[in-house]
């Protein structure tokens, strides 16, 4: 019987040959300090100089390893002792390590390492140190020819346990670019805001100073304390307090446009919540079923997502560092893109820690770039997405990690994980573009009549023509008075028709939108009742399928009573603009108004805690359809409290007023809710236009052709820092 006989290289193929670089093997002794239950471990690096060849340590507090342990478990290669035991030694640490090849990276950073152990073995503290020349495998032919430099002290004096790895003869060039990338990845490789074990990375860069030779001469702590002052300031922190040798975990500010989390189960069944947060910022349920199994597709196990989208136009962005406490001037537009760029990508947690290269700003494993080419108003980009997967363990997930620590293996496991999340991002992204298009972003600049009446003064000509002698300006001012005077009456003209074809367009794109939420609302009661009626002869039998119906008979009554009642808001918003027989105009009492509009509102009132306070006083008269006012200012009740639902002032108030102008009365509605956008002051009225997640946009829009029906008006008086809606309405002659 013939044996194989590994050559001692292999040692180097395993290990510095095998790991991607410098930093993933530093990442590796890492892991290897939280699998043993240490509450922090100690990184410190000395650059080249004419006296040595470069040092770097790693120290750990944890549990150490003894003599035996080392012996049997560490200098045996590709060890299974972690993939036994899955959890660390206290139990409270589910173990990163399971290959059995991560201490071998050390090779990749320096020629020589010493490794010294305290362990408390059997009462006492056993010190075991190790020396090893990693050329020695090189030279070497086989692995059994190879001596190991241990030794072992046993004391009964109580020492600090842990390990500490010292790597003398440096083969890296730790330069300035060198350790801004390690610092990157110490700072993305824990995500702490997830993980309730507390794990601390300190990095001691004092040893780099500017009397160091070239390429060392920088001061190394600086270029520490740059990158914690930027992560301080997008978590808002005291930038002055930033000091010490702590590398911050990278945390995003929770701040972003839109945001999806929830939980996929071990079928592929999605629950969670989509947040238009640049929106009316509520939550909204989804729920997705699993798409069926391909042909040896594994399943990836249960996991967590929790991602952030950002819209990236100018005044998107503007919005997004004003609630996040950033100054978008101090960066302009290409600085904040840059900074939002470094937070991009969507990460993939396990046990707490990043498998790299998830998450990095240029790793696009979701292949977002080659989907958006396809449909670019639509589909969102790589450098639109910044978000975590929390998925578990090899054995749950079947999901594993490449023994170069360079991604998982791209198994039918992650081919799942990647389906699941694509198909996720498709309904989102249309949630996205819906909002979109009724939030009017990215929407065409707005026609001005007013800037063309300035232009249709004439006054630069005016102003040219008095250089003139009186006698020459006479004739020109008559005859500019004159085409000035036609031009005006023209632009009157034009506006007047304008308004007449905006209110067909509105009447227009109102149907467009029923026909639109009609639709949605008449799906389900569709559905359910084809369900109910084909499923109608199984329900009293007694076998599996007629445990099935009987189970899922009360979701199809739900769903036809959901859609009916979405039916029945929308016709009922309709009524103002139905054309239905109303009778003639009346005079009525403004007040009776406003008092039986607020009784229809008030349980609303009461639930989320808002004051009304109605300042209309007298007996004011007014004369129209007396509908048409009550179904104006229920709508601006409605949105009123709607947003101040949303808002977070300890003080909700809505106030009420009256003027009268000639003949028209003007009440004016204000609250104190979230300010409507400059932008969006027209836009508000426009059929369709919505910042609500599920709105119609239609709302303000019928409102608006409401009280023209009654020849009043509706308009936006006010939009800080109170919200005013003004409705004219005529005052009784």
């Amino acid at each position: 019987m013939a044996k194989l006989r590994p050559r001692a290289r292999i040692i180097r193929t395993i290990g510095d040959k095998l790991i991607s670089g410098p930093e993933a093997a530093i990442i590796e002794l890492v892991k290897n300090a939280y699998d043993a239950d240490s509450p922090s471990v100690e990184i410190t690096i000395s650059p080249h100089t004419e006296k040595n060849s470069g040092l770097l340590t790693i120290r750990d507090f944890g549990h150490g390893m003894s003599h035996d342990t080392i012996l049997n478990d560490w200098l045996e290669p590709a060890t299974d002792s972690k993939s036994k035991n899955r959890t660390s030694k206290s139990g409270k640490r589910t173990v990163l390590g399971a290959k059995g090849v991560g201490r071998f990276a050390s090779a990749s950073l320096g020629k020589k390492i010493k490794l010294t152990s305290t362990a408390f073995v059997s009462g006492k503290y056993q010190v075991t140190k190790l020396n090893l020349d990693w050329d020695v495998f090189e030279r070497e032919k086989y692995l059994e020819d190879i001596d190991i430099d241990i030794s072992m002290e046993v004391s009964e004096t109580p020492e600090p346990t842990g390990v500490l790895i010292e790597v003398e003869d440096l083969t890296t060039v730790w330069d300035k670019k060198k350790l801004q990338k390690l610092i990157r990845e110490l700072r993305r490789l824990a995500t702490p805001q997830h993980s309730t074990n507390q794990f601390d990375i300190f990095l001691n860069l004092e040893k780099f100073t500017i009397h160091n030779p070239p390429p060392y001469n920088f001061n190394g702590c600086e270029v520490l304390l740059e990158k914690n002052r930027i992560v301080d300031a997008l978590q808002n922190k005291d930038i002055e307090n930033t000091s010490g040798n702590k590398i911050q975990p990278y945390h995003m500010n929770d701040e972003s446009d839109y945001r999806l989390n929830g939980t996929f189960d071990k079928a592929g069944v999605f629950r969670g919540q989509f947040t238009i947060i640049r929106g009316d910022n509520v939550p909204q349920e989804i729920s997705i079923d699993s798409p069926s199994y391909e042909s040896g597709e594994l399943s990836c196990g249960p996991f967590e997502i929790d991602i952030k989208i950002f819209d990236l136009e100018k005044e998107s962005i503007e919005k997004l560092f004003s609630r996040m406490g950033l100054v978008f001037s101090d960066f302009g537009l290409r600085g904040a893109r840059t900074l939002l760029s470094e937070g991009t990508g969507v990460a993939i947690y396990r046990s707490g820690f990043r498998i790299r290269p998830y998450g990095e700003p240029d790793n696009d494993w979701l292949h977002l770039e080659s989907r958006r080419v396809q449909n670019p108003s639509k589909r969102l980009g790589h450098s639109q997405v910044s978000g975590s997967i929390y998925v578990g363990s090899e054995q749950e997930s079947n999901l594993i990690e490449r023994s170069s620590r360079e991604g998982l293996e791209t198994n039918s496991a992650f081919d799942r994980l990647t389906k699941l999340i694509t198909n996720i991002l498709v309904i989102i992204e249309q949630k996205r573009f819906d909002f979109r298009a009724k939030a009017g972003i990215s929407r065409k600049p707005e026609k001005n009549i007013d800037k063309a009446r300035n232009i249709a003064s004439l006054d630069t000509i005016v102003k040219a023509v008095s250089r003139l002698s009186p006698a020459e300006q006479k004739p020109i001012l008559l005859r500019i008075e004159k085409e000035s005077q036609a031009l005006t009456k023209t632009l009157d003209e034009i506006e007047e028709y304008q308004k007449l074809l905006e209110s067909r367009a509105a009447l227009g794109m109102v149907v467009g939108q029923v026909i639109h939420d009609g639709r949605t609302f008449l799906e389900p009661i569709i559905s359910s009742a084809k369900s109910i009626i084909d499923n109608a002869p199984y329900i009293l039998e007694k076998s599996k399928k007629g445990e099935l119906v009987r189970k899922y008979y009360p979701t199809y009554g739900q769903a036809i009573q959901t859609g009916a009642k979405g039916l029945s808001s929308l016709f009922k918003s309709l009524d103002p603009i139905s054309g239905r027989k109303i009778g003639r105009p009346i005079a009525f009492e403004l007040n009776k108004v406003i008092e039986s509009s607020l009784n229809l509102v008030s349980e609303e009132l009461i639930e989320n805690d808002i004051t009304v306070n109605n300042f209309v006083e007298g007996n004011v008269i007014l004369y129209g359809y007396q509908g048409d006012l009550q179904h104006t200012i229920l709508n601006i009740f409605k949105n009123a409290i709607f947003w101040l639902s949303t808002h977070k002032e300890n003080i909700k108030e809505i106030c009420l007023s009256v003027n009268t102008n000639g003949n028209m009365a003007q009440l004016t509605i204000s609250n104190n809710g979230p300010v409507i956008d400059d932008k969006d002051t027209e836009s508000i009225f426009e059929a369709g236009f919505t910042l609500k997640s599920e709105g119609h946009g239609l709302g303000l829009a019928i409102a608006r052709e409401a009280c023209r029906h009654s020849k009043g008006e509706l308009y936006l008086s006010s939009n800080y820092p109170d919200t005013k809606f003004t409705i004219e309405f005529p005052i009784e002659k």
